[in-house]
């Protein structure tokens, strides 16, 4: 029998559950990967963004927190952890999160984020999209107008559509995102 490499299992996830969307079939690689590295932070925050789509907020915090645990600069750690308090609607808590994810940017030491440019964009782009969520929310308007029209766009020119979509989603929700 061939042994599969962590890799190869975390491949396997992000295509059963990002092409197939079988979000319970891809935990299992996921878990497989870490069977064999558990510390593994790629996989840890995988298993949370996953979890967080099943709507299981609290073990996907849970796996985040331990991707920080072994990695405390894991921007996609951070903002999973953000998304998650956006979510309930802890706007503050979130932008704590947030601002601990923007100082390790340029400390984040993970290969995919690195050395993968659209994904670091995305990344960031997604960042500060939970940012400006949390400002709109907490009447700091102007501060997420800014940040989505601005900031955001010259920190990640590849992601300018990604912020114009966020600020038309709020303004379509400006008083709540129960809207």
């Amino acid at each position: 029998m061939v042994e599969r490499t962590v890799a190869e299992y975390l491949a396997d996830a992000r295509e059963i559950y990002g092409v197939f969307g079988q979000g319970k079939k891809a935990l299992t690689a996921v878990d497989r990967a870490l069977a064999l590295e558990p510390e593994h932070v790629e996989a840890l925050n995988l298993k949370a963004a996953i979890l967080y789509e099943l709507d299981d907020d609290a073990q996907a915090m849970e796996y985040h927190r331990r991707a920080l645990a072994v990695e405390p600069c894991s921007v996609e750690g951070w903002h999973g952890l953000a998304a998650i308090a956006n979510d309930r609607e802890e706007f503050a808590q979130a932008l704590e999160f947030v601002e601990q994810g923007i100082t390790c940017i340029p400390r984040d030491p993970l290969p995919e984020f690195t050395e993968n440019e659209d994904y670091r964009q995305r990344l960031i782009a997604e960042l500060y999209n939970e940012k400006a969520f949390a400002l709109w929310y907490s009447d700091r308007k102007p501060e997420a107008i800014e940040l989505l029209t601005v900031t955001g766009p010259a920190a990640c020119p590849m992601e300018v559509e990604t912020f114009e979509d966020q600020l038309d989603w709020l303004e379509q929700h400006p008083v709540s995102p129960e809207e």
